[in-house]
């Protein structure tokens, strides 16, 4: 029996999980001055990862960036999870959403209260590895289809806000030869 791929998990400072990356897979780091720089990762325990050649606590490493201005993503996108739980927009009932399923599940134990049930989903969610951006595509999957750009972790932020997609450049005019 092989051994599960180990995962390297990448929070904020407030320790809100953002992204994982596999063991030996690559963060890019965005510096503040939108230059770009791709790092590979290893995973050294639950609380310890080298990113590049240095060692880091994941919180010392997010309090770094944030202290740099420099901001961090997988360098793949982040791939569905099997289910995740989430909340009704409209109702704030606790739901279980299943990849590939259309619509959603509903939880014998939803509380009567959005907060309680956000809590709770991102409790569940949070156990399972699941982040944010991962339940936001998982969301838009079961509401606007599954082959849709709503199914794609890249149509989301980290906090799985949604993100505006890129408009075609305008056509700039050449200046004239002098």
């Amino acid at each position: 029996m092989s051994e599960p791929e180990k995962m390297i998990c990448f929070i904020n400072s407030h320790y809100d999980p953002l992204f994982y990356v596999p063991d030996g897979g690559n963060v890019v780091l965005t510096f503040s001055d939108g230059e770009k720089a791709t790092r590979p990762c290893k995973f050294l325990d639950e609380y310890h990862t080298q990113v590049g050649h240095n060692v880091y606590h994941i919180c010392q490493f997010a309090e770094l960036m944030e202290r740099n201005g420099t901001s961090y993503a997988p360098e793949k996108p982040m791939p569905l999870p099997k289910m995740c739980y989430s909340t009704l927009p409209a109702t704030g009932e606790l739901i279980l959403l299943i990849q590939g399923e259309k619509g959603y599940r509903k939880c014998d134990r939803s509380a009567p209260y959005r907060e309680q049930n956000e809590m709770t989903a991102a409790q569940k969610n949070r156990r399972m590895g699941v982040t944010r951006q991962q339940e936001a595509a998982m969301m838009g999957g079961a509401t606007r289809g599954w082959a849709t750009p709503a199914a794609r972790t890249s149509s989301y932020d980290l906090r799985g806000n949604p993100i505006a997609p890129a408009k075609g450049r305008a056509h700039k005019p050449r200046e004239a030869a002098r």
